[in-house]
């Protein structure tokens, strides 16, 4: 049954981070809120790109980090998203081809939440 992980998690709340924040900032949201990924908003709700740890542990490489930079200098802007139809499948091929942990649900252009790997994994431990 193709959507039914995707469409269960585009119920719970995500949390997002606006585009105009910095890199201290995000940090505290994701310690915060124990995720690993937030979509960054611009004004209009559009989603203009993602922020991830992975994204902070490769800002801490560049000297000087200046934590106080806006998140827009470090946020992955190539975002890969998915819509609530896609299967559990699909969804570990790409993020497995591309690497990823967090994936945007995307639904009639709008932001409606977020999957990760682990969702993926839970989902599939579940079903077994």
């Amino acid at each position: 049954m193709a959507g039914v992980l995707v469409k269960a998690l585009s119920q719970r709340e995500c949390y997002t981070i606006d585009q105009s924040a910095n890199i201290k900032e995000a940090a505290s949201k994701l310690a915060e809120f124990n995720i690993g990924a937030m979509p960054v908003m611009d004004g209009k709700d559009n989603i203009v790109g993602i922020i991830s740890e992975r994204d902070l542990s490769k800002s801490l490489t560049k000297e000087p980090l200046d934590l106080d930079s806006g998140i827009s200098s470090i946020m992955t802007k190539a975002i890969i998203s998915c819509d609530l139809e896609i299967s559990v499948s699909e969804l570990m091929e790409t993020m497995t081809n591309h690497k990823i942990r967090h994936m945007p649900i995307i639904d009639n252009h709008k932001l409606v939440g977020i999957v990760s790997i682990g969702d993926v994994v839970n989902h599939v431990i579940e079903k077994y």
